[in-house]
């Protein structure tokens, strides 16, 4: 609890000091956890599709895909 006070009154102390500063680091932030969030949903979704692939492969007959293998985004050109 304490904790949370304490980085109520950092963070309002460096509003107060550099408010510029302050939102361009919190959109920063916010913008990271972003893309980490839509990479993890792609990876989770492209996971589930690779493994629906790969079933039914397997019940046609036909040779099973690659292994899987994901790009985060921010590796991709």
């Amino acid at each position: 609890m304490q904790g949370t006070y304490l980085l109520l009154i950092v963070l309002t102390f460096c509003f107060a000091a550099w408010p510029e500063a302050t939102i361009n680091a919190l959109t920063a932030v916010s913008l990271k956890i972003q893309i980490y969030w839509i990479n993890w949903r792609l990876k989770c979704q492209a996971r589930k599709i690779h493994r629906e692939l790969t079933r039914l492969c397997k019940e046609a007959g036909w040779p099973a895909p690659g292994p899987f293998v994901y790009v985060d985004l921010w590796d991709r050109d």
